[in-house]
């Protein structure tokens, strides 16, 4: 009696605080649909890493996490639902201990009404975007609406999930165990409804909202069939009559009618039926179509039940609107992972979302189960998002906030969960203020504006110092807090750090509309289109032809972009300056603003390499920007060098076949030095970073060299179109790397601009090596990540000796290693195969840089027999590389048991070769000598397929020879001498 007393006085307690003034509370309505668009990716926003999770005045539900979709299994063959596990009721509650309730938020200082004119303008602004029409005022105005607004919401929430959680003062079981058949629920906003119930990990099972009138749920299993039943899960009942009982009559406490009339869509009525029997009232079926707009059969019900068999119509998720809008009552019960688009639909209505395919499949126990032990308050902890946020709003207020941020970063926890949740709007394509709710984070985004121009101390304000605490929180949300898809904003005065200069702020744009053409690299994926989008200036964008896919437009791309929390910069650039991806339709003009400014790029899928996408432009300007994959004329190769050496836009970027180039326009200058920066984007980034690596992989985009055009026509090879085309565009961040100094990956990003060199040729490699390359004799540790991928750089640096007679990296090649190894193996007295073993287990458990010489050596034999030079060059050298590359390729996509003995696999009765055995059957053709000598003399173990197949071409075995160069001169290969080794072991010469 005591607890439920507690509860009954909090509540009042909660109202009695959010009794001021403010907008009219919309907060339970749904969201309109929007375009259906995938949400941004991980690194598209979301919680800084780092943060102290210590949350006054309760802590904040941890995000909900979808599964990895990894190799999902098809939808038509779904594995078999196994029920969960019976749960073993709990221990009868003999005194339960007190629940304490989450303490009430501390109410904000009394709210000064403003004036009648203010109030008007934040109105007009509510609905058009734009915050220009309001003074300063109206941001303290604006919080304290805002902050009236969480606190209405909060004292909804929390007691009427408190009453649902408790009867007669005492908890009820949580206890749930979902199957790996199940979705999980969320919901679409924090206004938007109540998280009810969570898994332990986290992971949403249960929603409810009350929209209007009108009061839903949403389980992420069927739950109702288990409760109608008297097996599965039955220690949910308890807890399930309540919420079932809140939603029909509006309090848990009451009873429910004696006849409860309901209407199913793709729902079983005897379930719902059976469930309204064993919960003491009857069920009277009311024959409807609930999808049928024109029904009016629906007013005669007083509980609709939704399930995934529902029809999909267009209108689905306005006719739930419309039936909780009536006051209607409203569940949907998912049926299993598989996907429902119209279960989609009825949960958007409800203001709550599914999540993506396949579901729960790959759930693990914790995302699918309430531990028996979970408390009322820790749900009610979980559930709450306002109160952390009331907290947040209440310091945003305060002129001489004293807070160090560096030791508690939690006052920034609320601000990233608005923050996350503009992504996902931006996501579906949804403009915030078009929407008849969500006012909490309209008035956030307007103050985020107002306050923006006030911005002024980017790179002075440490986390930590407690003099600029109200600066550093309020750049933080005003950064956070962004609308993309409009088409007004505010900026800071003083730039954006290494972001953008203030000089960019008058960088003229575009009065006219630009037509630009861009040709698509592969079938989704970002591209630059040319053109930037300057700080608080409106870019407008149409589309004159999609090609057939989904488009989207952003500003900015990396996937670091730094911490003012944590990374030392003293918050020297805004928390996240690349925009959200904005979808995009045709037939429309599409607004895009952004205050931090940054390179114009298309977000692209569903497309078909080589397509065209064909826009339509204004209000964009052209900047530092180099696109090598069509003709330039010397107009915009002039204006383009005199943008990057002008020092007044952020950013610099370039465009090659298979790969492109972001990088800060001062770090741009550093690598350009005091040459042109044509020459500089074609004789370095392209020449000898994209090109050297694209030659060593045989890739069509690439002219052959006519040695290699010869072979490949003496072979039979196809060596050129599709199947050699490079494997996507590699994008390349110069300004913050997620790892270390430089970091790997798609893109590769690094702490320095780009510029031909054993950095960035290592990251190309990674993206691009073959299994040619990937060479892991069995037991032993061989040339795997980390080394493969030098046999690029290796190649890159060998190639730009060749061109330049720049000597880097030459030392990366151990040539007196291998032959070292080679040596002291038959030092051993060991012949035969204990000799092949001995080399083996030395040398592939030995230095890289020795193993990657046995690529290069192949490739000296390559000139000598093939080419008939009695010294290699760099660039005949590489021919070796390029048909071995190409052959790989073959192999992999064009070999049959008909062709299979011109690529010496005659013997194969499928393409499944090892690696090294792979190696030496194109070598063999490639070089055009049997080369299983030195194979042996590599320690690595041929198949007897494969000395077979080779032995039938009737190649002459080649007698062992080493080309030895010096220590530290790898690329100086005509430096070398051959050595005889076939009967001798001599000294090395160096």
């Amino acid at each position: 009696m005591k607890n439920k007393m507690l509860f009954q006085m909090l509540a009042a307690m909660m109202l009695l605080a959010g009794c001021g003034g403010g907008d009219s509370l919309q907060v339970f309505d749904a969201s309109k649909p929007g375009a259906v668009s995938p949400p941004p990716g991980p690194n598209a926003g979301g919680e800084e890493p780092g943060h102290v999770t210590t949350v006054p005045p309760t802590p904040e539900l941890p995000p909900e996490v979808n599964p990895p979709v990894v190799a999902p299994p098809p939808v038509v063959a779904p594995p078999p639902v196994v029920a969960p596990p019976p749960v073993v009721a709990p221990p009868p509650v003999v005194a339960p201990p007190p629940v304490v309730a989450p303490p009430p938020v501390v109410a904000p200082p009394p709210v000064v009404v403003p004036p009648t004119v203010v109030d008007d303008r934040i109105a007009k602004a509510m609905i058009s975007g734009d915050a220009s029409a309001l003074d300063a005022a109206s941001k303290l105005t604006l919080l304290q609406q805002a902050q009236n607004i969480a606190l209405e919401v909060r004292n909804f929430q929390v007691p009427t999930l408190s009453k649902i959680l408790q009867k007669n003062g005492a908890d009820l079981s949580q206890a749930l165990t979902f199957s790996n058949s199940s979705i999980s629920v969320s919901l679409q906003n924090s206004t938007s409804g109540m998280s009810f119930l969570s898994a332990d990990s986290g992971n949403g099972m249960a929603a409810l909202s009350q929209v209007g009138t009108g009061r839903a749920m949403v389980y992420g299993a069927d739950v109702l069939s288990w409760m109608a039943g008297t097996t599965t899960q039955q220690q949910h009942l308890p807890l399930f009559t309540r919420a079932i009982t809140w939603l029909i009559s509006g309090d848990p406490d009451l009873a429910l009618p004696a006849t409860v009339k309901f209407s199913t869509a793709g729902y079983s009525a005897n379930n719902v039926r059976a469930l309204l029997t064993r919960l003491g009232s009857a069920g009277s079926e009311q024959i409807c179509d609930l999808t049928d707009v024109n029904n009016t059969c629906w007013q005669n019900a007083d509980l609709l039940v939704f399930g995934g068999s529902t029809k999909n119509t267009t209108d689905l998720t306005a006719q739930v609107q419309k039936y909780l809008a009536a006051g209607k009552s409203v569940i949907y019960m998912a049926p299993s992972w598989i996907e429902s688009s119209s279960g989609r639909k009825v949960a958007t209505a409800m203001g709550m979302e599914l999540g993506g395919y396949p579901g729960n499949y790959f759930q693990g126990a914790s995302g699918l189960s309430i531990s028996a032990s979970r408390t009322a308050a820790d749900s009610l902890a979980r559930a709450d998002k306002m109160g952390t946020l009331i907290v947040t709003i209440q310091k945003l207020m305060d002129d001489k906030l004293d807070w160090d941020f560096k030791a508690d970063a939690s006052p920034t926890n609320p601000v990233s969960q608005v923050h996350n949740e503009l992504a996902a709007l931006h996501g579906k394509g949804i403009n915030l203020f078009q929407l008849p709710t969500m006012d909490l984070h309209k008035k956030l985004v307007l103050w985020a504006d107002l306050w923006r121009p006030s911005i002024d101390k980017y790179g002075k304000m440490p986390p930590e110092q407690r003099a600029t605490a109200s600066d550093f929180l309020r750049a933080y949300a005003s950064d956070s807090w962004v609308v993309f898809n409009r088409s007004k904003t505010s900026t800071a005065p003083l730039g954006y750090g290494d972001f953008m200069p203030k000089e960019a702020q008058n960088i003229p744009v575009s009065a006219d509309w630009e037509d630009i053409d861009v040709t698509i690299a592969q079938g989704s994926g970002i591209t630059a289109i040319g053109r930037a989008a300057i700080p608080g200036k409106t870019v407008t964008v149409q589309i004159l032809d999609a090609a057939g896919g989904n488009l989207g437009v952003q500003s900015g791309y990396a996937r670091s972009y730094g911490n003012p929390l944590s990374d030392g910069k003293k918050y020297g650039r805004p928390r996240r300056p690349m925009s959200f991806n904005v979808p995009i339709a045709a037939a429309k003009d599409n607004v895009f603003v952004t205050p931090f400014g940054g390179p114009l790029y298309l977000n692209y899928s569903a497309l078909s390499a080589g397509s065209v996408v064909k826009l339509r432009v204004k209000g964009a300007a052209k900047y530092g920007h180099f696109d090598f994959t069509k003709d330039m004329s010397q107009a915009e190769i002039d204006a383009a060098s005199a943008a990057i050496k002008s020092k007044t836009f952020g950013w610099q970027t370039n465009k090659f076949v298979g790969g492109e180039v972001h990088q800060t326009n001062a770090y741009a200058l550093s690598v350009i030095g005091n040459v042109e920066p044509k020459d500089y984007v074609l004789n370095n980034l392209r020449a000898r970073l994209f090109d050297s690596n694209h030659i060593a992989n045989g890739y069509s985009n690439m002219p052959m060299a006519p040695a290699v055009s010869g072979l490949c026509n003496e072979l039979t090879w196809t060596c050129d179109g599709a199947m050699h085309r490079a494997p996507g565009v590699q994008h390349f961040v110069g300004w913050i790397a997620a790892c270390g100094f430089l970091c790997s990956g798609n893109p590769s990003d690094g702490f320095a601009g780009l510029s031909a060199g054993w950095g960035w040729w290592h990251e190309l490699g990674h993206n691009t090596v073959q299994r040619v390359h990937h060479i892991v004799p069995p037991g032993t540790a061989g040339c795997v990540v980390e080394c493969d991928n030098n046999i690029l750089s290796s190649a890159s640096a060998l190639r730009q000796y060749g061109m330049t007679g720049a000597d880097v990296n030459g030392d990366r090649i151990d040539h007196k290693g291998l032959y070292q190894f080679i040596f002291d193996s038959r030092a051993t007295g060991k012949t035969g195969e204990a000799l092949r073993l001995e080399i083996q287990n030395k040398l592939w458990n030995g230095g890289q840089n020795s193993m990657r010489a046995m690529h290069f050596q192949l490739g000296f034999l390559y000139t000598k027999y093939r080419r008939g030079m009695a010294l290699p060059t760099p660039d005949a050298s590489l021919e070796y590389l390029t048909m071995l590359t190409k052959g790989d390729r073959l192999v992999s996509r064009d070999w049959t048991v008909a062709n299979a003995a011109k690529y010496g696999m005659g013997r194969y009765t499928s393409n499944s070769i090892t690696n090294h055995d792979l190696l030496y059957v194109l070598s063999s053709k490639i070089i055009g000598k049997d080369m299983r000598k030195y194979f042996a003399a590599y320690g690595l173990p041929l198949d007897q397929k494969s000395l077979d197949s080779v032995a039938d071409l009737n190649l002459e075995i080649a007698p062992l020879t080493f080309y030895a160069l010096a220590p530290g001169k790898g690329n100086q290969v005509a430096t070398g001498t051959w050595l005889d080794i076939e009967a001798s072991s001599p000294a090395y010469p160096f």
